[in-house]
């Protein structure tokens, strides 16, 4: 995996899933563990995809020690995502996920 692929939103949204396959996912955890900036965005991406993912505000210590009110994302459980049928249900790719950016996969 080339160093640009790893950044792109489809690389971003399997690492999200697959981290919320096993346990919830706070902000600060996306941020520092799966190199994801924007986790809001990618966790938008999903559920416009199908995936059912709640989002809970917890407070967590940043690095420095300081109390945040961040977001944490859990995954329903049993969750799977339909195929969106038309571009009304998200069928169309996102800019973010141009062919030149995209590592090809849906998720």
């Amino acid at each position: 995996m080339t160093a640009t692929s790893q950044h792109t939103a489809a690389a971003q949204r399997k690492r999200i899933l697959d981290f919320l396959r096993v346990r919830p996912l706070d902000t600060l955890t996306a941020r520092k563990v799966l190199d994801v900036m924007h986790p809001a965005a990618r966790v938008m991406e999903l559920r416009k995809r199908g995936w059912k993912i709640q989002t809970v505000k917890i407070d967590r210590a940043s690095d420095c020690g300081e109390i945040h009110r961040v977001a944490c994302y859990v995954l329903e459980a049993g969750t799977t995502a339909i195929a969106p049928a038309d571009e009304s249900a998200g069928a169309n790719r996102q800019g973010t996920d141009q062919a030149k950016n995209s590592m090809g996969d849906s998720v």
